[in-house]
């Protein structure tokens, strides 16, 4: 067993000092590189935690969205409110909450080396695997909530505009009939009635389609997919990641265009599909125009009662 003390100590401005001090007992036995991996994953961690991280740009305006008007309306729309309420108060958290990750992903991001260490140095592989896992557990995550956003904000339309957008006959209607193309249907139908009116849906539908016009937002959606769909991607370093073989092979032609042939690349070690700070910069570029779309969706008396 192995004892483990822990003692922080705090100075302030005025030379006053704080601690605070805490013991761990271990069921494993001593180990150097163990208690090196302990040290630095721990340095790693409160680096982050007392680091001088931005302010989220994002927070104010998510915050301003759980300001309801609570304005009075009929008995037949009771669930239209509730509901639309609860979707604004998660689509709230869920903003704020990936902004915080992507921000956190960043500061990991700087613990990195400037140099890829050995394959031979297992310690500072195993350092470097830390803050890298950290990274993009964070970023992943972040891009999971985008997804949700996206999901959520089908549902705030159809909680919204009475319930019945999209057929909810199925029992499992929220997994096959919540998704865009059958909420514009909804809206279309709507608006032909006459239970949507003209400007509404214009609006509604601008709103939309403003993170599908993001310059980067190809590169936001393409790892998104890669992520939810298939093997990992490999980011920074190819080494952490699995990687599949291609089955088609790179084209060879000949000097007429013609394809005479393909080859099949063998490496041991393929380079990194991605690099953090260029998914760093398409999310962050796709958030705004998220939070563009939430914001102009949030100006409809119709969507927040």
């Amino acid at each position: 067993m192995t004892k483990i003390d822990l003692t922080i100590i705090f100075t302030g401005d005025d030379g006053a000092v704080r601690s605070e001090t805490r013991s761990f007992r271990s069921d494993f036995p001593a180990d150097l590189s163990g208690e090196h991996r302990v040290a630095h994953n721990l340095f790693a961690d409160l680096a982050v935690a007392v680091g001088d991280l931005p302010t989220p740009k994002h927070n104010e305006t998510a915050r301003k969205w759980l300001e309801f008007p609570n304005k009075p309306s009929r008995m037949q729309q009771y669930f239209d409110v509730r509901n639309s309420q609860a979707v604004w108060i998660e689509l709230a958290n869920l903003v704020m909450g990936l902004e915080a990750d992507l921000i956190l992903a960043r500061a990991y991001k700087a613990l990195e080396p400037a140099q890829e260490p050995s394959i031979d140095d297992e310690a500072a592989l195993n350092d470097l695997y830390y803050v890298h896992d950290r990274k993009l557990t964070l970023l992943n995550q972040a891009v999971h909530a985008l997804i949700k956003v996206q999901d959520i904000v089908n549902r705030l339309l159809h909680e919204s505009l009475g319930g019945d957008l999209v057929d909810t006959t199925d029992p499992e209607w929220e997994s096959y009939e919540l998704r865009r193309k059958n909420i514009l249907k909804g809206l279309d139908a709507k608006r032909a009635a006459g239970d949507l009116s003209q400007s509404d849906y214009d609006a509604i539908t601008a709103a939309l389609k403003i993170p599908g016009n993001t310059p980067k937002g190809e590169i936001a959606r393409t790892y998104r997919n890669r992520l939810a769909h298939h093997v990992r991607p490999s980011v920074d370093y190819s080494m952490f990641f699995a990687n599949l073989e291609s089955r088609v092979g790179e084209e060879i032609k000949d000097t007429q265009g013609k394809v005479i042939g393909r080859s099949f690349p063998l490496l041991s070690r393929p380079a990194a599909e991605y690099k953090f700070r260029d998914l760093d910069e398409a999310f962050t570029e796709y958030f705004d125009a998220v939070v563009s779309m939430l914001e102009k969706l949030s100006a409809l008396p119709i969507l927040r009662r």
